[in-house]
């Protein structure tokens, strides 16, 4: 296994957005087509990011929005998978593409760097909606995100500033965007729904966990692993599976867990 202190591999820490709630995704949602179509042509046309931006901001990817709506789409999907300076992600959200818009391989990997890219979203999922798919509570709304708003504004001080249109507009949106992901289902009345993880998107999150500083028992005991509505047993299933396929060595025996890296990330190349 790497030295996560020392080596490249120690870079994926700073992936997730650990600051306050943010009403950054407050409009334009998922993203998905819109993703699809600029890390296509990164891939199939070798352009760097900054050659990417140019040609969304010009117009040639998203001829019909305006340039205010460009550069909103751009400036969003910049942060979730470019502003880390990780090639990994890009190249690995582009390969992901390759399997088709509406492939597991490629939505599931984008909604995972959605989600650990803004800790409002991340918090949602893994504290409201976790629990409710537990429980069988599966009907979620605009006003039950709100109720968390407010359940955690003295944690989250920018929560009390922002306007009650911001926070519902913000609400739709990220519910909104978590149906596209499949992590809901439904268009007025929404359910939790488990999305579909390629078993590639789960990797990268062992990865992140790892150079994160977690081992054994705390990866498997992970609670981001609720992005996917996966309990540790679904965790180590899937550990499990990396492990058939020699990209780790997983042992698991009572509360004992021997978890090591066989396959190199290619952040180390």
């Amino acid at each position: 296994m790497p030295d996560v202190l020392t080596s490249p591999f120690s870079t994926l820490a700073r992936v997730r957005d650990i600051g306050g709630f943010s009403s950054r995704n407050s409009s334009k949602g998922s993203l998905l087509s819109e993703t699809f179509i600029l890390l296509s042509a990164f891939g199939k046309e070798g352009l760097s990011s900054a050659e990417l931006r140019e040609r969304a901001l010009r117009g040639q990817m998203f001829p019909r929005a305006s340039f205010e709506n460009r550069q909103r789409i751009w400036d969003n999907i910049h942060y979730r998978y470019f502003a880390p300076k990780i090639p990994w992600i890009p190249a690995q959200v582009t390969a992901a593409a390759a399997c088709g818009v509406g492939s597991p391989e490629f939505i599931s990997l984008a909604y995972l760097y959605f989600a650990l890219r803004d800790r409002l979203t991340f918090a949602l999922v893994t504290n409201l909606l976790w629990p409710r798919w537990r429980s069988r509570s599966l009907n979620i709304s605009v006003n039950d995100g709100l109720d968390f708003l407010d359940q955690n504004r003295e944690e989250h001080p920018a929560v009390q500033k922002w306007s009650s249109s911001t926070r519902t507009k913000l609400m739709g949106s990220i519910l909104a965007a978590l149906r596209d992901f499949g992590v809901l289902k439904g268009t007025t009345t929404k359910q939790i729904h488990p999305p579909a993880i390629a078993l590639e998107t789960a990797f990268h999150l062992l990865c992140i966990l790892i150079a994160e500083g977690n081992h054994g028992r705390a990866i498997v005991d992970a609670k981001d692993w609720r992005l996917f509505m996966w309990s540790p047993d679904d965790a180590a299933k899937a550990l499990l599976e990396m492990s058939q396929r020699k990209w780790i060595r997983f042992e698991r025996g009572g509360q004992t867990v021997i978890l090591e890296l066989i396959r190199t990330p290619e952040v180390l190349v």
